[in-house]
């Protein structure tokens, strides 16, 4: 499934749930169904096929509005969705998932997990952004420091003095130290959870 497409499906999940309306009492739980939808989707994600158990997710939530099993219906698709392996791996669209989960009619079977994923899914966010921010700072100084290192040229030959413009360029270039240490730092911390997501259950 392409990306448009997959996240496209994950902003009209919601809308499928709480289509005409809240009932004051839910619908019938459609039990078999719901197993088999499920145990479809689990499958499907386990041999990487996130396409097809997202597909088989919202079909069933179409087929059954308003009820706790299409709800639970956004706690896998968030739970898919944050998988490492996934190509369409977005945080941001499982963070939505999970919003989406916590306000939907319950019973909820997995408040807790979905807290997890929540808490997780917000810290990738919060280091991509800072991963961002850093490769642009990186980029700022390093621009700078090119600057400086033309102005230094520039002095030399007009006789200006080099000692001066030395201590520049090399203040620029301790900054731009930091900065990449900095990214560094925040994209190991990155790695280290992408790879504890990563890891099978025991």
């Amino acid at each position: 499934m392409r990306r448009g497409t997959f996240l496209a499906s994950l902003l009209t999940l919601p809308a499928l749930l709480s289509c005409a309306g809240r009932p004051t009492s839910q619908r019938p739980v459609p039990d078999p169904a719901w197993r088999e939808s499920l145990t479809y989707a689990q499958q499907a994600a386990a041999t990487g096929q996130y396409g097809a158990a997202d597909s088989a997710l919202i079909a069933f939530a179409t087929r059954h509005p308003n009820t706790a099993e299409a709800n639970e219906t956004q706690f896998w698709v968030a739970l898919f969705t944050l998988d490492p392996r996934n190509e369409q791996h977005s945080a941001s669209e499982a963070m939505r998932a999970l919003t989406a989960y916590a306000s939907g009619p319950g019973p909820h079977q997995h408040d807790l997990e979905a807290d997890i994923l929540r808490r997780t899914a917000s810290s990738l966010m919060t280091l991509r952004e800072e991963s961002v921010q850093a490769a642009s700072q990186a980029d700022s100084a390093r621009t700078e420091a090119d600057s400086a290192l033309r102005s230094a040229d520039s002095a030399r030959l007009a006789g200006v003095s080099r000692d001066r413009t030395r201590q520049e360029v090399q203040h620029l270039r301790d900054s731009l130290d930091k900065v990449l240490t900095a990214l560094s730092d925040s994209t190991q911390e990155l790695d280290r959870i992408k790879k504890r997501l990563a890891a099978p259950k025991p």
